[in-house]
């Protein structure tokens, strides 16, 4: 009898040991036995969402077109599905703000277009569109209309007649929304241009600009650096003069950027363009090259050029007195008033000049005009060519309202030669070049030919 309650203890032991293990087998995360997961609530029903913008980063004053995904995670077709777009101050939709989609199955997507507009001053930041979204959702009933009979062989039986109905319940809905990244750009302009002097005119050396770099856009440009490219008709003054590094500035921040330069003398007096590059950098190190212009005046201004000259007398010797006749003409822009033309004393000039200067008047652009002068050659002077300096000077047209005094250096070549007749050597009267290496040829073939008469005693 002992033995028989022994084993029926046995027996409930193993039997709840089994009944254990099978417990943790089946429940058991790490269980091996297939696990069947719980059906959600929300399979029983439709539900609405969109699972997918793009593109979803947009700029200030873009309009471009969106792709909505729309996706139904519930057990249950959806019909008539309505999404409204509700516009905002920064963000809003061009065209249609309604989108429609006839059928949605359970647990699929269909895309929807619109177009986005972004106002042009949008600040940077994160924007969102306000979405309201209903449908419908159909639901089946079967129910039993009646019964009839069915006679299959010898077998007689009686079954229910069914019919399926068709509910529309109220619809549904909910607020969605999309969202949207603005991000702001840099956008570069020239402001306002100044010019030292103001009246800018050919021949002008070291003349400076000050132009004002504007930032006037929504983002920050940093490492911003100008260049002004130079050509023939302006250069710059000095080594880096042609470039200017203005930094960062921020959305609605200007900096200066100065430039020294240099005027061509030949240049046409009109407006000329040149072009500005513009580097710079984005918040994120990315680099960015747009090109501007500045646009100066170059005004017009009176030029003059030597065009003949002559002395009397012709050849110069110690001891003369000389007139000098220079004809100039006005090769500039501007007619040139109270001219005149005046020799500058240069201490290894030999001249004495008795009337240093003349007055011509006024010249006209393309027109000639003459001045004399007189000077007394030093009784000892050398020999040789000298650089006689003239400076003209004139004022420009006061009728253009240009009152600045132009100075101009020129210079003409006078040369001092022997006069024979008052004892100078033959050779000091010769100004040909290369003649005394003749000269001294033809005298030694003479000396040579009396030699040689002399030993045959001709």
């Amino acid at each position: 009898m002992a033995n028989g309650n022994k084993n029926k203890g046995r027996k409930l032991i193993l039997l709840c040991t089994l009944t254990l293990v099978f417990a943790l087998l089946v429940f058991s995360p790490f269980s091996p036995l297939p696990f069947t997961s719980i059906v959600p609530v929300d399979a029983a029903f439709s539900s609405i969402t969109i699972t997918n913008v793009e593109p979803t980063e947009l700029n200030p004053g873009d309009t471009k077109e969106v792709i909505v995904t729309v996706e139904n995670n519930g057990g249950r077709d959806a019909r008539d599905i309505k999404l409204a777009f509700q516009g905002t101050k920064n963000v809003s939709l061009v065209g249609f703000t309604v989108a429609q989609i006839n059928t949605l199955n359970s647990w699929s997507s269909k895309e929807v277009k619109i177009t986005v507009h972004v106002k042009d001053e949008a600040p940077t930041g994160t924007y969102s569109i306000p979405i309201t979204c209903e449908w419908y959702e159909r639901t089946t009933e079967t129910v039993i209309i009646g019964y009839k009979t069915v006679t299959t062989g010898t077998i007689t039986e009686t079954i229910p007649v069914t019919e399926t109905k068709y509910d529309v319940p109220e619809p549904k809905n909910t607020q969605l929304g999309i969202s949207f990244n603005i991000k702001g750009r840099v956008v570069i302009n020239i402001g306002d241009i100044s010019t030292d002097p103001t009246d800018i005119r050919p021949g002008d050396e070291d003349v400076e600009i000050r132009a004002f770099i504007e930032n006037s856009g929504e983002a920050a440009a940093k490492d911003i650096e100008a260049k002004l490219l130079c050509n023939a008709d302006f250069n710059p003054s000095w080594s880096g003069t042609d470039r200017s590094y203005i930094g960062r500035l921020n959305s609605g921040e200007k900096g200066e950027a100065i430039f020294h330069i240099d005027i061509a003398d030949n240049i046409e007096s009109k407006m000329y363009s040149i072009p500005l590059q513009i580097k710079h950098k984005d918040t994120k190190g990315v680099e960015y090259e747009v090109m501007r212009e500045i646009n100066i005046l170059v005004k017009p201004k009176p030029e003059f050029e030597i065009v003949s000259f002559y002395t009397e007398p012709a050849n110069i010797s110690r001891g003369d007195h000389v007139v000098l006749h220079v004809r100039i003409r006005n090769a500039g822009s501007e007619e040139g008033e109270s001219l005149s033309v005046r020799s500058t004393g240069e201490a290894e000039v030999p001249f004495d000049f008795d009337v240093k200067s003349d007055y011509v008047g006024n010249l006209k652009v393309g027109k000639e005009g003459d001045a004399i002068l007189e000077f007394d050659v030093d009784e000892d002077a050398s020999l040789k060519t000298y650089q006689q300096k003239l400076e003209i000077r004139c004022t420009g047209d006061r009728d253009l309202g240009d009152n600045n005094v132009y100075t101009f250096d020129k210079q003409v070549s006078i040369s001092v030669s022997a006069n024979s007749p008052e004892g100078f050597s033959l050779l000091e009267s010769i100004s040909v070049p290369g003649f005394e290496a003749l000269f001294f040829l033809v005298a030694l073939f003479v000396i040579f030919i009396l030699l040689r008469r002399k030993r045959k005693g001709v």
